[in-house]
């Protein structure tokens, strides 16, 4: 491929990428959120990607059923960008695709999207531009909506979103795209690292008899990830459209790429809990929760 038609990698001068944050928002609420390049170790390699908010994956966005908000975006990032709302039900002009429902936001420009959530559940933004290159790049996070009625879900002790990814790392850098287009066909290619939430291992912390509610969300342009959870057990409770009808005990829970999983985890006894990503060759380990002694408090 000509580099010369590829994004820069440079990473001087740029601010250090953050851990993603919970950002609690109630009706009304106006929450400004800016793409801008960052840098970002992952293992040995300093990569430049971009960030919302400076962080990768961008805030965990915690809302109420029925609620309104305002999201006021500025592209500082490489390419014209806009942010579609996965899975909302919202009016069409904010929905984020170029050319049917806005204009593309060109770098230093802005945009103020006006975001319902009539309906409860996971649901998460990204890019509809250039897709296979500034999703990649980090362009990502979560959306948590509230529901109204206090029994739509199980009780639990506490809750976490998890987003599940992977990136192409080559000579210590995120290889190259092309401006004139995807590098490989549809949405992108696969990576050689995983990242859950933004990192290559997963550090969690849980109490024996916790149950703690799993938002999960493929956030990968190509990879299917295949989710296990060793040491613990899981709950199939929700997914795309909401609360499942029937809830049911698995062992594991395949997502294609922007698929969501709602899972409640029962830490049955202190130790450890690995994450994998399972396929028929073998299982990749994504991480792990610590599990301590008995918990303390209920939901």
């Amino acid at each position: 491929m000509d580099r010369q038609d590829a994004f820069t990698t440079d990473t001087t001068g740029l601010p250090e990428a953050s851990s993603p944050s919970v950002v609690r928002l109630y009706d009304g609420d106006s929450f400004d959120m800016r793409i801008h390049p960052v840098r970002k170790r992952i293992g040995d390699a300093e990569v430049r990607m971009l960030g919302y908010g400076g962080s990768i994956p961008g805030p965990a966005l915690h809302v109420d059923q029925g609620s309104e908000i305002t999201v006021n975006v500025r592209n500082d990032g490489d390419v014209e960008a806009t942010v579609h709302w996965h899975g909302l039900r919202l009016e069409n002009r904010y929905d984020g695709v170029p050319g049917e429902t806005q204009d593309p936001i060109p770098p230093g420009g802005t945009f103020s999207y006006r975001l319902r959530f009539p309906d409860p559940g996971l649901y998460w933004y990204h890019p509809h531009i250039r897709e296979d290159f500034a999703q990649e790049m980090g362009l990502y996070g979560t959306i948590v909506v509230e529901p109204t009625d206090p029994s739509y879900w199980p009780l639990v002790n506490r809750q976490l979103t998890v987003t599940l990814d992977d990136v192409l790392i080559e000579d210590g850098r995120i290889a190259p795209f092309r401006r004139s287009g995807p590098t490989f066909t549809a949405m992108g290619r696969f990576g050689n690292v995983m990242l859950v939430n933004g990192e290559t291992s997963f550090s969690g912390e849980a109490a024996a008899g916790e149950v703690v509610r799993l938002y999960l969300v493929n956030t990968a342009n190509t990879r299917i990830f295949n989710f296990a959870l060793r040491g613990a057990r899981m709950k199939l409770v929700g997914g795309d459209s909401g609360r499942h009808e029937r809830e049911e005990f698995v062992h594991e829970v395949l997502l294609a790429p922007s698929e969501r999983a709602v899972v409640d985890v029962l830490f049955e006894e202190p130790g450890e809990a690995r994450l994998e990503h399972r396929t028929p060759e073998r299982a990749y380990d994504l991480g792990s929760f610590a599990v301590s002694g008995a918990a303390t408090a209920d939901a």
